[in-house]
């Protein structure tokens, strides 16, 4: 926006002196002279500063952008299994329009709104196999969204198991996860409690595409905007 403000004020200004140019017809050709060349200087430094701006702002949007005071490259590697096989492919920054953070984002996969405050981060080749995020309020009752999401997964199954989240990594710290399959699906809950950003991540996947590494790799990532 600051970039197309820069050029309407400078095209207004150069419409003006175009306009004055045209309409004076008293003073004599050295004062005109003189005040075109003052105006054509003006114009020619403010469209030298503009472009330099405008410069800088694109090299700065191209390498990196900045949430909450932390600075984000635009892309960055991720290593991650499927099926068991491991990969390493570069994501790109992605901004939720639905609710206020940031994640990257492999290649293969697409953030979408599902409904408010919930998206979902599905595989575009098979939109069945997704992870839905849900950011949650800081007052969060984790008690009861314990018990729900339990009574979630057991309409998978009845047997709900509770499952190791990543050791040593901060973004990890204090949560717990469930899972429950029926042989067939799989459905991953993490709840993270993280007191600054609380967040809801359930997996969806199943036997024959397992992504729930590509899913937990991509979700550590996410970062609130606000």
């Amino acid at each position: 926006m600051m970039k197309y403000m820069k050029w309407m004020l400078t095209f207004g200004l150069l419409g003006l002196v175009l306009t004055g140019c045209g309409t004076t017809d008293n003073g004599g050709d050295s004062k005109n002279g003189s005040e075109q060349a003052q105006n054509e200087d003006i114009n020619k430094d403010k469209q030298e500063n503009g472009n330099n701006d405008n410069a800088e702002e694109e090299q700065k949007n191209d390498e990196q952008t900045q949430e909450d005071g932390v600075v984000r490259i635009l892309e960055q590697n991720l290593q991650y299994k499927v099926n068991g096989q491991s990969k390493e492919e570069t994501a790109f920054l992605k901004s939720s329009d639905n609710q206020p953070y940031s994640l990257y984002v492999l290649p293969e996969y697409d953030l979408t709104a599902e409904e408010p405050n919930k998206d979902i981060l599905f595989l575009k080749e098979n939109d069945h196999i997704f992870m839905r995020v849900e950011l949650l309020s800081s007052d969060v009752d984790w008690a009861m969204m314990e018990e729900n999401t339990k009574a979630q997964l057991q309409a998978v199954d009845e047997t709900v198991n509770s499952i190791e989240v990543p050791s040593g990594d901060d973004f990890f710290k204090d949560s717990i996860a469930m899972e429950s399959t029926n042989g067939e699906d799989i459905v991953t809950s993490y709840l993270i409690k993280n007191p600054k950003q609380p967040l809801k991540l359930t997996f969806f996947t199943n036997k024959d595409m397992d992504c729930r590494d590509a899913f937990l790799q991509m979700g550590k990532t996410i970062l609130k905007t606000k």
